[in-house]
């Protein structure tokens, strides 16, 4: 049973738009896979509408009209086919899982998914094997992840496959994977980990983490 989910704030920045491509696709995988956190989303989806809904009409911009006008005679693009996230946590490992794991230390490996964009965002896959723990760090920026197989302890929470954590700048944490499978997890990072030991600060820049 799912017992860590997105923030309402959260949420409501996802809904709106405001979170980088990465944080999108983990929150958006865990609506999928969660049911609860579905309902919420369609709910707050549902009361943004309604609030659009009674805005006052703007004014068109002076420019507004002949612009739409001009896109009339673009070429129409070519649909593009509707692209789900899978419904459950393996569905999703097995549609995500598909490049190179990179061997990153004893026990650990991850897949990188997206390249660190203009907002200085990454999203990658990360593999641990059980007992064994991440070097503590703290986080420059937004963290989110989602549990897609195993479970972790990180000193403040236990997660488990499904679950959704979410760390601001300035949370300090050594996550360890639980006995089991792998712990293996959909993790985006907003900025750069700030490790606390010197093993950890000598590979993270090599990590690009």
């Amino acid at each position: 049973m799912t017992s860590h989910h997105p923030s309402e704030a959260t949420l409501l920045a996802h809904i709106a738009g405001h979170l980088p491509a990465a944080h999108r696709q983990v929150i958006a995988l865990h609506i999928a896979c969660c049911p609860l956190c579905g309902s919420e989303a369609r709910l707050l989806t549902e009361t943004a509408g309604a609030l659009l809904d009674g805005l006052a009409p703007a004014p068109l911009a002076d420019e507004g009209l002949a612009r739409i006008l001009a896109r009339l005679d673009e070429p129409v693009p070519a649909p593009r086919p509707a692209v789900s996230p899978p419904g459950s946590p393996a569905g999703a490992l097995a549609a995500l899982a598909t490049g190179r794991w990179r061997w990153t230390g004893p026990g650990i490996a991850m897949m990188p998914l997206m390249a660190r964009d203009a907002s200085d965002t990454r999203l990658d896959l990360i593999r641990v094997a059980p007992g064994t723990g991440l070097l503590e760090h703290g986080h420059g920026g937004f963290e989110s992840t989602i549990v897609l197989q195993g479970a972790f302890d990180d000193g403040i929470a236990r997660y488990e496959t499904g679950d959704f954590g979410e760390a601001e700048g300035g949370v300090d944490h050594r996550p360890a994977a639980l006995p089991g499978p792998d712990c293996i997890c959909l993790i985006a990072t907003t900025s750069r980990l700030k490790p606390h030991s010197v093993i950890g600060r000598l590979v993270g820049p090599l990590l690009s983490m």
